[in-house]
């Protein structure tokens, strides 16, 4: 898997500066599933994308 750029607004990036001074761990996985897991671009299975192509 290659990199993954993603972009926090303020409030989330104020929340996972508080997060890295109380270093929490279970504050630090709530923040990664709810705030960044769903930004990450997911890919689409093989036959999900073969039937999506146009027909030739």
């Amino acid at each position: 898997m290659g990199k993954v750029l993603i972009a926090l607004d303020e409030e989330e990036q104020l929340m996972l500066q508080r997060i890295c001074l109380d270093k929490d761990a279970g504050e630090a996985l709530e923040f990664v599933l709810q705030k960044i897991a769903p930004k990450i671009p997911k890919k689409i299975p093989c036959l999900a994308g073969m039937l999506m192509q146009p027909e030739r």
